[in-house]
């Protein structure tokens, strides 16, 4: 985007001080001895005619600096870029410099995406990524590479933009040649019984209440929570990012719609009665973060089973 304005801008000034050029060529005498204007009878100035080539040499260059911003605003694409498969994963390491370089980024639908930005550009536009299509709003650290991931599941173009709506990429997602329907590893993942780096299983106060704390930084930390069904939750959640996309908290499931002060813990508390997954966002709906509820033998069994392995030990 800087780039563009420059050169516009530049092009622009080019074609304007040409013709300023040309105009003055044409109407002003030059200030060599030969071309000082002799003075009739009148006493007035006679008009000197500008050689040939001055004229051309003028007209052509007005004419090249109108094609250069044609071409720059009208003709020039962006520059796009083929996502490379790495262990599954189509990936694409994006620049932050200026806008987002490649801004167009070509996928195949079904198949995990992972976009590392790498921010070099300390505008505070630039602070943020955001893509509404996925529901991710995610903080860019500068001059850090920040990976987001996401899985296109239909063809199409998915906008992406800074925090200002300023710049703007494109991801296009074309259906695979051969598609297959190997795909069901995503879905099938939350009946591990192991907890994911960004899971937490809530712990059990004395009272009986299940509680967890939840950082409000970038994003949520973690994103999902174990819980039991049937016994009362509270989550502490800490906000720490000032963005105000994190003013309110949504938990559609449980009817909770509250405020988040930031430098504050905000509680809140509710009761699941059945088991499944039930998402909470911010009031954008933006960032999301997933409560899972299990069966209450599901869960009675793994703490039994840590139990068991701290007394054995």
């Amino acid at each position: 985007m800087k780039k563009t304005i420059f050169w516009g801008t530049l092009a622009g000034f080019g074609f304007l001080l040409g013709a300023i050029s040309g105009a003055i060529a044409a109407e002003v005498p030059g200030h060599s001895m030969e071309s000082m204007p002799r003075s009739s009878g009148s006493g007035q100035f006679e008009r000197i005619e500008q050689p040939l080539s001055t004229k051309v040499a003028v007209t052509l260059g007005g004419l090249g600096l109108i094609g250069l911003e044609l071409w720059w605003f009208l003709l020039s694409k962006p520059k796009s870029r083929q996502a490379t498969t790495q262990g599954g994963i189509q990936e694409v390491t994006v620049t932050v410099d200026g806008g987002y370089e490649p801004s167009h980024i070509v996928v195949q639908t079904g198949q995990p995406v992972r976009l590392n930005f790498d921010r070099k550009d300390p505008s505070s536009c630039l602070e943020e990524v955001r893509f509404p299509d996925f529901r991710i709003a995610q903080e860019l650290m500068l001059n850090q590479v920040t990976p987001i991931e996401f899985t296109p599941d239909k063809p199409g173009r998915y906008e992406f933009s800074c925090g200002m709506n300023m710049f703007r990429g494109v991801v296009e997602a074309q259906a695979a040649d051969a598609p297959t329907t190997a795909h069901p590893e995503p879905t099938s993942q939350p009946a591990n019984s192991e907890v994911a780096p960004s899971s937490v299983q809530a712990t059990v106060t004395p009272e009986g209440i299940q509680e967890a704390a939840i950082a409000v930084e970038k994003g949520y930390q973690p994103k999902r929570v174990i819980v039991e069904a049937g016994k009362p939750v509270r989550l502490q959640f800490d906000r720490k990012n000032l963005s105000e996309c994190y003013d309110q908290l949504l938990i559609p499931a449980f009817g909770i719609e509250t405020a988040l002060t930031p430098e504050q813990i905000t509680t809140v508390e509710f009761t699941p009665e059945q088991s499944g997954e039930y998402e909470f966002m911010c009031g954008m709906k933006m960032n999301h973060g997933v409560i899972e509820v299990r069966p209450s033998q599901q869960i009675y069994s793994v703490n039994h089973v840590q139990s068991q392995t701290h007394i054995h030990s």
